[in-house]
This record gives C-alpha cells, sequence and structure tokens, in this order.
C-alpha cells in the first residue's frame, strides 16, 4: 500500500509541474500555423461562393442572351413588314395618281369605265393599308419594348458579374498584400 502511495504522490507532483509550465515556441507556432490555415480556408470558401455565383451568372447571361436574340428577330417581322405596307402604299398612292390623271385625259367611255373600276379596287386596298399599317406599328413598338426590357435585364446580369469580377480582384490583391 506504501508503494501506491509514492506512486500517486509522485504522480500528483509531476501534474502539477506540467500544469504550471509556459506553452513552447512550438506550440505558439502550431497555434499560428492553426489560425492561418483557418484564415485560408475561409477565404477559399468565399472566393468559392463568389465563383459559384459568377458561374450561375454567366448561365443566366447566355440564356438572356439567347432572350434578346429571339426577341430581336421577332423584332424584325412586324419592322419588315411596316416597311413593306408603306412601301406598298407609297406605290399604289403613285398609282393611284396616275390612273386618276389617265382617267382626266381619256375621252373613251369603256376605257373610263375600266379605269374606274381599277381606281376603286385600288382605293379600297390602300384603305385596307391604311388599316394594317397602324397595326403593324403597334406590334413593332410592342417588340421593340419587349427587346429594351430584355436587353435591361441582360445589362443588369453584366453589371452584376462587373461587380463579382471586382469582388474576386479585390480578394485576389488582398490576399498577395497579406503575403
Amino acid at each position: 500500500m506504501r508503494t501506491i502511495w509514492m506512486l500517486l504522490l509522485s504522480l500528483f507532483l509531476s501534474c502539477s509541474a506540467a500544469f504550471g509550465q509556459a506553452p513552447s515556441p512550438d506550440t505558439r507556432t502550431l497555434q499560428a500555423i492553426l489560425e492561418e490555415i483557418h484564415k485560408l480556408r475561409q477565404d477559399f470558401e468565399a472566393t468559392t461562393a463568389t465563383v459559384q455565383r459568377a458561374q450561375i451568372l454567366l448561365y443566366r447571361m447566355r440564356a438572356q442572351m439567347d432572350v434578346v436574340a429571339r426577341t430581336s428577330q421577332r423584332l424584325e417581322e412586324p419592322r419588315s413588314e411596316l416597311a413593306r405596307l408603306k412601301t406598298h402604299h407609297g406605290q399604289l398612292s403613285n398609282f393611284v395618281k396616275q390612273q386618276e390623271e389617265i382617267l382626266e385625259q381619256t375621252q373613251e367611255p369603256e376605257r373610263r369605265k375600266q379605269i374606274e373600276m381599277e381606281l376603286t379596287a385600288m382605293k379600297g386596298q390602300l384603305e385596307q393599308l391604311a388599316v394594317q399599317e397602324p397595326e403593324a406599328e403597334a406590334k413593332e413598338a410592342e417588340y421593340r419594348n419587349a427587346l429594351r426590357l430584355e436587353q435591361s435585364k441582360l445589362e443588369e446580369l453584366q453589371n452584376t458579374l462587373d461587380q463579382l469580377d471586382k469582388k474576386l480582384e479585390n480578394s485576389l490583391h488582398s490576399q498577395m498584400g497579406t503575403q
């Protein structure tokens, strides 16, 4: 029993001596390394999240660019239709004027009757064109507004991507400065 008490006493004395010692330089170095690793891990996680967000934004930009391209193509249809209607309206108006001049100069009743019938048909076509043109203009305006909206969405995405790029660049510079 005496041996057990001696063993316990020596164990107790050696443990108290260990508690009173100051941390060794190796422990401080290890602690500094652990803190640096923790900081690097946080920086890595933040950078990874930013890069993932940038990838998502790039995907959204590609999709938005496709939407802008499709909307632009849809805008071309009413534009070309409107141009065709205006051209046809101008040509038809000129032809009506020519036919009216010919009608004034024509004396033959058969020929006059034929020109009058043609003029009536052409004036009916002009009236149809007068109805179709505002419809085409409204459709063009609608698609033009849709295109502006989609382009503004694309611009917002580009601005957000620029901000992320600056954030990554600043992060890189701050990491380079601390090293």
